[in-house]
């Protein structure tokens, strides 16, 4: 009897061993409590929140975890506002070693080219992390003149950026002009007859008759625009004396003679500007025609330079040259199109250069100002 008693009891006691590890083992409430949670995340203590520069888009949406990124810039885009953010309001940021405030918008200069930000995020005590920001500022594009002085002659038409083609007249007693361009933006380079412009000006002899000088502005991005010049240098006049005048006191109502003396009392300068004169150029339109606007004059083929008034809502405007001779070519704001494209401000200046015989060139420009 004894021994059945006996072996019930150990029978009972595995039982609730191995209920006890079904169950698991009882743990009270308050040490449950200091347990800590396994499964709750460590706050990233040292990176950002947010990195956001105003009206520049980033290569890629901003996530806390990626730490490079990149964004390109226009040339005329000189500055920007970065806002910086941090995770955690104990750790601080820094960008290239300059202290920033988390949230508060900061303005940054650019300079042309790649622009790198390094922005450091440290709490003093865990790993610091570094964030990269790449602006790439792209180079100038502005190859235009700002203006083109002359030593002797004046510039026909008058001078404007956006016109390439130029005459010049001088009388023969000038041998040499000294060229001074100057150019809209200070990174761009000028050539003059492919010497370099260096502050003063490039001088450049001038033979009898005509002669083209070449003034190449590269941009800084090289993008080049050529303007010329084309010089004519007045004939030399005869200082020979007309022995035949000697007997022109014996001949009755010699008008013609009584003229010649007249224009050699002339000046000299005027002597040869009217002998330029005399010379008609083929390179002339006999009529020209817009689409849509209003003439400030009528149109002549002598006079080169006109403004025509166009409601602000017209965005193109088209163009109908006639030469006066048929074999002359026409080029419209540089090229052979004559359909334009008006500027959204206030005024679009298109220059129309007629040529004849390769070497005989006139310029007319149409000057459209926007009207309500």
């Amino acid at each position: 009897m004894k021994r059945k008693v006996q072996k019930k009891g150990i029978n009972l006691i595995l039982a609730v061993s191995m209920l006890g590890m079904v169950s698991g083992p009882y743990i009270s409430t308050a040490y449950a409590e200091g347990i800590p949670n396994v499964n709750q995340e460590t706050p990233k203590t040292n990176t950002l929140a947010n990195l956001e520069i105003t009206g520049i888009k980033l290569d890629q949406p901003f996530s806390s975890d990626v730490k490079v990124y990149s964004a390109t810039v226009e040339n005329d885009v000189q500055t920007f506002k970065l806002l910086i953010e941090g995770s955690n309001p104990a750790s601080s940021i820094l960008i290239n070693g300059q202290t920033v405030t988390s949230g508060k918008e900061e303005t940054f200069s650019l300079q042309t080219g790649t622009n790198t930000f390094l922005i450091t995020v440290s709490d003093g005590s865990q790993t610091a992390n570094t964030y990269t920001l790449t602006i790439t500022r792209q180079q100038s594009a502005n190859n235009l003149l700002q203006n083109i002085n002359l030593s002797a002659g004046a510039l026909s038409p008058a001078f404007s950026s956006a016109i390439t083609d130029y005459t010049v007249q001088v009388t023969n007693d000038v041998n040499t002009i000294v060229i001074t361009p100057t150019s809209s933006e200070n990174t761009a380079t000028i050539e003059v007859n492919e010497t370099l412009v260096k502050g003063a000006g490039v001088s450049v002899k001038l033979p009898d008759g005509k002669i083209d000088i070449i003034i190449a502005v590269t941009a800084e991005n090289g993008d080049k625009r050529t303007y010329t010049l084309q010089v004519t240098k007045a004939a030399a006049t005869s200082s020979t004396p007309n022995n035949s005048s000697k007997n022109n006191n014996f001949l009755p109502n010699n008008n013609s003679s009584q003229k010649n003396s007249n224009s050699s009392s002339l000046p000299t300068g005027m002597q040869q500007n009217s002998a330029l004169e005399q010379k008609t150029s083929k390179a002339t339109l006999a009529s020209l025609t817009v689409s849509n606007g209003t003439w400030g004059s009528p149109f002549s083929k002598n006079k080169f330079t006109y403004h025509v008034a166009v409601p602000k809502d017209v965005k193109t405007i088209t163009l109908n040259p006639s030469p006066s001779y048929g074999t002359s070519n026409i080029m419209i704001n540089g090229g052979s199109s004559k359909t334009i494209q008006l500027e959204d401000d206030n005024k679009t200046i298109i220059p129309i250069v007629v040529t004849y015989d390769d070497g005989d060139h006139k310029t007319y420009v149409l000057v459209f100002d926007r009207v309500e």
